[in-house]
């Protein structure tokens, strides 16, 4: 029996989530590390934090735009930042070295997974049960990454930004809600379903032949 060659952009894919993975491996090493360091305090409170500012920020200053020899007056509002915590005290760092430990450690699972779904396509098996329950565990594992991020920014929101104050930078309740994931977790529960009734009515059809 001759073996069907996978496409070049799903062979493509597959080698490109096996470097995705070997690189988040080594990501995760690296924040295990982070976190045995941070709970020895070999930092201690020298620590240069950069970090996702839970909401979004209108700047209170107002530029121009020189555009077709005319000059526009506009302000930058609703914007996302980082925000910088200089000697960062250890019980910041410790919680934040947790979140990024479970972020990386969910996205790494999520990626494993799709290497399977894609290894199996790859070998030309992409209709199956199998498949099925891939794209359903990487629509629920979309889904809980989702809701841990809510919630963090949330818990980041009241802890810091409530208490944060700038002179020209006004701080908004507008806090990202990072739909896109639950987008694609949504896409990918319906694609599974899309699947599993395909497969259902093809295992009817070879029934009645």
């Amino acid at each position: 029996m001759k073996t069907i060659k996978a496409p070049l952009s799903i062979r493509l894919i597959y080698w490109f989530t096996n470097l995705t993975l070997g690189l988040l491996a080594l990501v995760f090493l690296a924040v295990i590390a982070f976190n045995i360091l941070l709970y020895t305090d070999f930092f201690g409170n020298d620590m240069q934090l950069h970090t996702q500012l839970p909401v979004k920020v209108d700047f209170l200053e107002t530029g121009n735009l020189h555009l077709n020899d005319r000059d526009i007056k506009v302000e930058l509002v609703a914007a996302t930042t980082k925000i910088h915590f200089f000697n960062t005290p250890t019980f910041i760092t410790k919680k934040v070295g947790i979140a990024m430990l479970i972020v990386i450690a969910g996205i790494s699972y999520l990626i494993w997974i799709f290497r399977l779904f894609i290894k199996n396509v790859k070998e030309g098996a992409t209709f199956t049960i199998k498949n099925i329950k891939i794209l359903k565990k990487l629509a629920y594992g979309l889904i809980a990454l989702w809701i841990f991020t809510f919630i963090y920014m949330q818990i980041a929101n009241y802890y810091i930004a409530e208490h944060l104050n700038f002179e020209n930078i006004r701080i908004t309740d507008e806090i990202p809600d990072y739909s896109g994931i639950l987008f694609a977790a949504l896409l990918l529960w319906v694609l599974a379903h899309i699947f599993e009734t395909g497969l259902k009515l093809q295992q009817e059809k070879d029934l009645t032949i």
